[in-house]
């Protein structure tokens, strides 16, 4: 199975991608364009820069609903998610990833990694979107 067109999903549906304009949600996001889906990027920019979502759309010749601020923050996510209530799954890729600085600030990662994780569960739930893939390029030491 491909992964883009997990579970149910059809062409011209509606997928949200956390984490849209980093390195791997940014060529999820192409390939979803491409594939046919509307997109909705949410990324709070501090691992990205607001060019790529330009750069997605140039490449793909299409539009993409964006909206910056970080996933911590449950009411804009609350908000954010209830304006696209018929989206179909969301991909969810906003973590933050580096080793070296995860040792030194555990606390930074764990609020933001799983509060992140929990504020997306509780947006989908209460907007009824059925669908999640969640995906970490992060790597585990032990």
């Amino acid at each position: 199975m491909n992964l883009l067109h997990f579970c149910i999903m059809s062409k011209n549906q509606k997928v949200i991608v956390t984490g849209g304009l980093g390195y791997i949600g940014s060529h999820t996001s192409i390939e979803l364009l491409d594939s046919g889906y509307e997109l909705v990027i949410i990324d709070d920019l501090s691992n990205s820069h607001l060019f790529i979502k330009d750069t997605i759309e140039e490449v793909t010749g299409k539009q993409v609903h964006f909206h910056q601020f970080n996933l911590q923050d449950y009411d804009q996510c609350s908000t954010v998610f209830e304006q696209h209530k018929d989206a179909v799954g969301v991909i969810h890729f906003a973590a933050y990833k580096a080793v070296g600085e995860s040792v030194s600030h555990p606390d930074k990662y764990y609020r933001n990694n799983l509060l992140t994780t929990l504020n997306v569960a509780k947006c989908m739930e209460a907007n009824k979107i059925p669908n999640l893939i969640f995906s970490s390029s992060c790597t585990v030491y032990g």
